[in-house]
């Protein structure tokens, strides 16, 4: 049976059906990246702390839009060279599209990666480093000599698995442990599934002696033969322990109790940003143990500098300014972020509009007593109030980063697949129905052109505004 309307158009709207679907599919596409659009605006003019911006790395966004921009290009070309029956530069000229969406997604994985080992850190009084954790960061709980297994009486999100989220983390040889009934065990899988079915049968009886409807947890205690030491990362543990902790409890819900070794975090710095600090010249960052004097020197220097900028391109003559320096996102940037690009040469944010250039030296090597590009800090656990690496766990303006350009990549990936399907799969009707398969290309081009314009959208909300 033949369906009417593949080919040629329909009376009634002047249109194939497959154009018809996709200019409805569109609309719809059109109402989901809009309600998140204006989602994003209105999270941006209601945020009650400094909303990031210019973060993101211009260079591989822009360079991203390029590669789109030219990818429309070369579809629009091989549907208009299928129409003529050009069919080489038909082929050649979508291999090239289907080539852009994967190289756009390769410098988008760059990207990614680089949010991923990059960190942000919390201080107590509101500052905020950030930079890369050289050795990663973990914590050292030691002289840990039992274990407090929780066995669920029924499906539960804590359930014991010391295998999986305990041992691994031992620093050293895992020791033997004794259990509650005196035998001395290697703690494998086999061994703890012993034990785990013991302990349920316990549960039941103990249910069933008591009347309980429901079968109880049941906690299992298990004793090592040597003192233990874990290195772990916080992510590990249910909550992170406070400075001084003697108690750590696993992801499974297995507990330990034991002495806080180290929990301190080393952290290559490579901005300062004290937006959100109350009293900038008291931050933790200067504290000799962190950043010390020198940087706080330089602090002030950029400060009463950008202040200078300000005050001057926005003068009216009469003392005063004519914008309200509170309420300039990208003045409090100037005073109050700082980018450490290398110790030897750190330079003043200089606006290119005021007129001049200006450059400050920031500490030198042996100011900052640092042999290394960013200087190293050693942060306290009781100094540090939040932390994580650039993922929508760090804020709602990386949060909406990802969801847009995740989603929008997802587009990019779907359309890619969809132009791939045409060149490689389609060879039958390329040659008994060639207009058909323009039709095709043509719906699936209009798709790829709406996914370059989505990108023409984000790129200046997410990288330049």
């Amino acid at each position: 049976m033949d369906i009417p309307y593949t080919v040629t158009a329909r009376p009634d709207t002047g249109l194939y059906n497959a154009k018809v679907g996709i200019w409805l599919f569109l609309a719809s596409e059109v109402m989901l990246f809009g309600g998140l659009f204006s989602s994003y605006i209105f999270l941006r003019v209601g945020a009650d702390y400094p909303w990031p911006v210019h973060e993101l790395g211009v260079t591989l966004g822009f360079v991203n839009t390029l590669v789109l921009i030219f990818s429309s290009v070369t579809v629009l070309l091989a549907w208009a060279n299928l129409k003529l029956r050009n069919i080489g530069k038909y082929k050649l000229y979508l291999f090239i599209t289907i080539l852009c969406a994967g190289t756009f997604m390769v410098i988008k994985s760059i990207e990614y990666n680089a949010k991923f080992h990059h960190y942000s850190v919390t201080l107590t009084d509101g500052t905020i480093l950030t930079g890369h954790l050289p050795q990663g960061y973990n914590i050292e709980f030691g002289e840990v000599k039992e274990l407090n297994l929780t066995i669920a009486g029924k499906t539960a999100a804590i359930d014991a698995d010391p295998i999986n989220h305990v041992l691994p983390w031992v620093k050293g040889d895992v020791p033997k442990f004794k259990t509650e009934t005196g035998d001395l065990i290697v703690l494998d899988k086999a061994a703890f599934n012993e034990l785990k079915n013991a302990a349920q049968i316990k549960a039941k009886e103990k249910a069933q002696k008591d009347g309980l409807k429901e079968v109880p947890n049941w906690t299992l205690k298990l004793v090592a033969e040597k003192p233990i030491v874990f290195s772990l990362p916080p992510s590990q543990l249910l909550s992170k322990p406070q400075a001084g902790a003697k108690l750590i409890s696993f992801r499974d819900g297995t507990t330990a109790e034991g002495v806080m070794l180290n929990d301190k975090m080393t952290l290559e710095v490579d901005a300062i940003d004290l937006r959100a600090t109350p009293d900038k010249e008291k931050s933790l960052a200067w504290s000799e143990n962190y950043l010390g004097s020198a940087w706080k020197k330089f602090f002030i220097e950029k400060r009463d500098h950008s202040i200078s900028q300000f005050n001057e391109k926005y003068s009216d003559g009469k003392g005063g300014t004519t914008r309200d320096p509170a309420k300039s996102a990208t003045h409090q940037k100037h005073m109050f972020y700082i980018k450490l690009d290398d110790v030897n040469h750190a330079k003043l944010d200089s606006d290119s509009n005021a007129g001049h250039k200006a450059e400050v030296k920031g500490p030198s090597k042996d100011e900052s007593q640092e042999s290394h590009q960013h200087p190293t800090v050693i942060l306290e656990r009781k100094d540090i109030q939040f932390f994580s690496n650039f993922t929508p766990k760090l804020n709602s303006y990386y949060a909406i980063y990802f969801t847009l350009t995740g989603l929008h990549g997802l587009h990019v990936i779907a359309g890619a697949l969809v132009l791939a399907y045409f060149l490689f799969c389609n060879g039958k009707m390329l040659k008994t129905d060639p207009e058909r398969l323009a039709n095709r290309v043509e719906v699936g081009g209009l798709f790829w052109h709406f996914v370059d314009l989505v990108w023409i959208f984000l790129f200046p909300l997410l990288y330049l505004l």
